[in-house]
Formats: structure tokens, C-alpha cells, sequence
């Protein structure tokens, strides 16, 4: 089997009309869409297929990480629902233009837990299996993917 894939990096001006362009070769399937942080802002990427030939596209954007925000894909693609929602949760970004943005997974929780900037607390607050003992004499090691900024000194 082979599979022909393009990707396309785009604005946010222009992402509808794009994956609106590719449904007319054929890609009306949403296959995932998700979003990558980067230190230059959030890119949120869709995988459009032609569910026929295989065939797939990859759609980017880059939104602001400081206001992410998108049009909906949903009234082109209805099985991009779950897709938005999730990557709405888990990144922060607002895609405008849905009917629901109720939460899939963390029902309490504004934070976007996918985000780097976003400490998790269970893992500052969790010991470090392979942490050294307590002497006094030397620095304190953080636990793998723990920040200095995200740990208080009273620890």
C-alpha cells in the first residue's frame, strides 16, 4: 500500500478555506488532529485522508501561545468534534465557532496539562524512586521533567 501525504503549513486566516480545498481532492476524513507546543507558539496539525485511495494531507497552523485560538473545523469535518475538544483541554486552545467545549477527560481543571509551562503537580509533589537520600551536604536533585521555577524552597 502507498499513500501520497503533502503537508501544508497555513495561517489561521486561511486554515478553513484550506482544509476546504482539500476536501475537493478527495481528503474528507479527519483522521486526528492534535497540537505540538513550541517555544515559537502552538502548531495544530490535522490529518485529512481520502478514505478510498489512502491518501493523506497534513494541515499545520501556528496559533499565539499566549491567546491560542482557531476556527472550528466541525462544520466540515463532523468527526473533528472529539479531535477539538481534546486538543482544546489538553492545550489551552480555543476553537471558535463549536457548539460544545464541554471537557472530555479533566472535569475540574482550567489548566492545560499538555502545555510546558504548565507545572504538574503530582510529579513535584511525588518522591523521585532513584533520588539520593537527604545529607545537607549537597544540592537537592530534581525529579526528570521538574522545573526549579515549579518547586518551592520549603520542599
Amino acid at each position: 500500500m502507498t499513500t501520497e501525504k503533502d503537508v501544508v503549513s497555513v495561517t489561521p486566516e486561511v486554515w478553513v478555506d484550506t482544509c476546504a480545498a482539500m476536501t475537493e481532492r478527495g481528503l474528507t476524513v479527519v483522521d486526528w488532529l492534535t497540537a505540538i507546543d513550541r517555544e515559537a507558539g502552538l502548531d495544530v496539525v490535522v490529518a485529512l485522508v481520502n478514505p478510498g485511495t489512502s491518501d493523506c494531507a497534513l494541515v499545520s497552523c501556528r496559533v499565539d501561545s499566549d491567546n491560542p485560538s482557531l476556527p472550528s473545523l466541525g462544520s466540515m469535518f463532523p468527526g473533528v468534534d472529539w479531535h477539538e475538544r481534546e486538543t482544546a483541554e489538553m492545550f489551552g486552545i480555543e476553537f471558535t465557532g463549536r457548539e460544545s467545549t464541554e471537557h472530555l477527560l479533566l472535569r475540574n481543571s482550567d489548566d492545560a496539562p499538555l502545555r510546558k509551562s504548565v507545572s504538574l503537580q503530582a510529579r513535584v509533589e511525588t518522591a523521585w524512586p532513584g533520588a539520593e537520600p537527604d545529607s545537607g551536604r549537597r544540592r537537592r536533585k530534581l525529579p526528570p521533567g521538574v522545573r526549579a521555577e515549579w518547586v518551592t524552597d520549603e520542599q
